[in-house]
């Protein structure tokens, strides 16, 4: 592969929407994304039943449990950063295709809303019915997959022979 993640390349991927890549190119990109939220995700699942604290046992402040917290809140900025970087990369196989640039954000619009209804929904029963966030997920199954059919299968419209 011709471009490399690093220096200009890793600007220009992730850091604009800005041209056009293939899928070659956003495949290994989706991956590199992926790989960073997938191990910051398995330490967060990992260190996350250290958060909860007892004030009988370890008194006020848990140092533990703020350790946590602390990871937390850099697990959330790099979640919303891999998010942002995603969105340009996709946003470029998007303009590839000779589609709007702005149907990169769909899944993660679709997935804002499918975890914003998980948390609410339980919270809320009598007015959201429980049906309400498996059909949510249903549509943003369906999202994930025509996304990643349009820019992991499709042929670019500016390099057919891709």
């Amino acid at each position: 592969m011709a471009l490399r993640i690093r220096g200009e390349g890793f600007r220009f991927l992730f850091r604009t929407d800005k041209g056009v890549v293939n899928r070659e190119v956003w495949w290994l990109g989706t991956a590199l994304i992926g790989a960073v939220v997938a191990v910051t995700t398995a330490i967060w699942l990992t260190i996350a039943p250290m958060a909860s604290t007892d004030l009988a046992r370890r008194g006020l402040v848990d140092p533990t449990a703020l350790s946590v917290y602390l990871y937390l809140i850099v697990y959330a900025f790099v979640a919303l950063i891999a998010g942002v970087c995603w969105y340009n990369l996709s946003a470029k196989r998007f303009r590839d295709l000779g589609r709007e640039p702005s149907l990169a954000g769909l899944p993660l619009v679709a997935a804002l809303f499918s975890g914003a209804l998980h948390w609410v929904q339980p919270r809320m029963p009598d007015v959201i019915p429980g049906w309400t966030t498996m059909a949510l997920d249903i549509g943003l199954l369906v999202v994930i997959l025509w996304t990643v059919y349009e820019l992991g299968v499709q042929r670019g419209a500016r390099h057919p022979n891709v």
